[in-house]
């Protein structure tokens, strides 16, 4: 019995289909939080990628800014574009940053305004499933709940979310003159 190419092929299709097992089912796609992470002190935090634009080695050529609070530390030019140096522990009423090979300034410009802020380190980037977000957990850290907006818990490290946007509109930080 001869059959055609045609009616062969589809029995071929037929009985591959019989034991195929099929694809895998589709989950969701889990979103991704990616943020920079890094410490002040013993305190852990991460900021959204898009609020920081560079990090760059602490420089100690800085242009001394008179009128200027103690966390002033200076001017520098960073590129050709002179920016303040604050540093960020300082001015949150903390204790001053002791600055060594680990410190680091988180070049931000938001809204316009644009600073260097020394902190302790740089960690790196830091990625969390999105759903792990805790928006309802108070921040514990007095120095910085008032700019925190969430918090992600990693390994037994909390990630305190700071948020840039808020730190830019604080008086805290605007009021730089003595």
């Amino acid at each position: 019995m001869t059959t055609s190419p045609y009616k062969w092929l589809q029995d071929i299709e037929r009985r591959v289909k019989q034991r195929a097992k099929g694809l895998p089912r589709q989950s969701e796609v889990e979103q991704i939080w990616r943020g920079i992470a890094f410490r002040l002190g013993k305190i852990y935090l991460v900021s959204p990628l898009d609020e920081i634009s560079e990090i760059i080695p602490y420089t100690h050529n800085l242009a001394k800014v008179p009128g200027a609070k103690s966390w002033v530390k200076g001017l520098a030019n960073i590129r050709g574009l002179l920016l303040p140096v604050i540093d960020l522990n300082s001015c949150l009423e903390g204790e001053s940053i002791i600055v060594n090979n680990r410190s680091r300034m988180l070049i931000i410009n938001q809204a316009g305004i644009s600073a260097g802020l020394l902190v302790d380190e740089v960690i790196g980037i830091k990625h969390f499933s999105e759903h792990l977000l805790d928006l309802d957990t108070p921040c514990k850290d007095v120095l910085v709940a008032s700019f925190a907006k969430g918090l992600f818990v990693h390994e037994e490290i909390t990630w305190t979310v700071f948020d840039m946007h808020k730190l830019i509109n604080n008086n805290l930080f605007l009021d730089a003159a003595l």
